[in-house]
């Protein structure tokens, strides 16, 4: 019998220096002109002889971080059928199609797109997409890059990092017993996945240490038995003034009154948070928009990988309004959290917003890729409907 999605391996890293491509001097040239063509209308400018040699003043290739991340999560013997790649601020290298280069890395040469223009919110569309597609196994990297190399109105990203999470169909038969293969990528015996025994996740064999995903190469989160994926709310037109009150019903409500269940926030959500209330709460990096909030669900469910609980992730998208919360629970929870009640079961999963009627996709953004998106479902404070 299915029960739905859960979270089967995760692994994360954080990167350092320009995108190795960009040490080939023809690819260097390619992009700044590229680069300069796209800025041009917007009297943004590229300085010239920035590339003109790899420094760490270029960025990121997102084709190459994700590239990185796949073998982590997926082994060469379980194919992917779905790969979404979420992202907000570009690369380096804007004009590549990274999302189909990474249909080709991945095992399975998935089905694969890109989502941006969203923000914050664009893993969870992810999220959301993977869910409903009826896959197998679907693989969500969301990634995010330090470096625009113009003067941009929006602040840019602390760190290059990038966290792959691989989600699969799982039987009522799994989601009890489990199997080694499918749950959790490497085990380390302290449950943090990352192999040096100090429990904190970091991979530095020291005890507090930065859990930044860089020694080593990718982090393997521990997560003990997964976690299945029970809820997904998003919401459109949410006023900052409004996102507190409305965040803090949605984690009441999918708490549906448990006192055990953990609370994570993206740091955008956490500045209008009312308070701590009765459960625990994790807080995101600053200045990591696509991929703090997931950087640390990934900690508190390997944290709880030897008790696990329900977790609730959720973050504001304030440039363009969006609130997005998901509701994750451990495999073995015999009453699933936030599930479809009774008077949503007819009504359609799926509202699409034409892009007419969509929010300005560039609000709080520097480029013009896949502008006609459309944003996430929902009429305004209405949440998605459940399955």
């Amino acid at each position: 019998m299915t029960t739905g999605i859960r979270l089967l391996r995760a692994a994360r890293r954080t990167f350092t220096g320009p995108a190795a491509l960009l040490g080939d001097p023809v690819l260097r040239e390619r992009a700044a002109g590229y680069l300069t063509d796209l800025t041009r209308p917007y009297g943004l400018r590229v300085p010239g002889g920035l590339f003109n040699a790899p420094s760490a003043a270029l960025g990121q290739s997102y084709g190459e971080m994700a590239a990185e991340l796949i073998p982590a999560v997926v082994p060469p013997d379980e194919p992917v059928d779905l790969l979404v790649l979420a992202f907000a601020v570009h690369d380096m290298l804007p004009g590549r199609a990274t999302a189909a280069y990474l249909s080709h890395v991945c095992p399975g040469t998935p089905m694969s797109f890109a989502l941006c223009d969203q923000g914050s919110a664009a893993a969870f569309t992810g999220l959301r997409i993977a869910r409903e597609y009826g896959c197998r196994r679907a693989l969500l990297v969301t990634v995010e890059q330090a470096v625009l190399p113009y003067d941009a109105a929006v602040a840019v990203p602390a760190r290059h990092r990038a966290v792959a999470m691989l989600y699969g169909v799982t039987t009522a038969g799994a989601a009890r017993h489990g199997d080694d293969r499918a749950t959790g990528g490497r085990t380390d015996g302290d449950g943090d996945g990352d192999g040096d025994g100090d429990g904190d996740g970091d991979g530095d064999g020291k005890a507090g240490g930065s859990g930044d995903g860089r020694a080593g190469g990718p982090e393997r989160i521990g997560l003990g038995g997964g976690a299945r994926v029970t809820a997904l709310r998003q919401h459109a037109d949410v006023r900052g003034d409004d996102v507190a009150a409305l965040a803090a019903a949605e984690v009441a409500d999918l708490a549906a009154g448990r006192g055990d269940v953990a609370v994570v926030l993206g740091a955008d959500l956490a500045a209008a948070w009312p308070g701590p209330g009765s459960h625990a709460v994790t807080t995101g990096p600053g200045r990591q928009p696509s991929t703090g909030v997931w950087w640390a669900l990934l900690d508190r469910l390997a944290g709880d990988a030897a008790r696990p609980r329900t977790v609730l992730a959720a973050d504001y998208e304030p440039g363009l309004g969006y609130l997005s919360v998901v509701a994750l629970a451990p495999v073995d929870r015999s009453e699933p959290v936030g599930e479809r009640r009774a008077d949503e079961r007819e009504q359609p999963l799926v509202r699409l917003r034409g892009a007419d009627r969509d929010p300005d996709p560039g609000a709080g953004q520097r480029h013009d890729q896949d502008a006609g998106l459309p944003g996430p479902v929902g009429e305004r404070h209405g949440p998605l409907p459940q399955r």
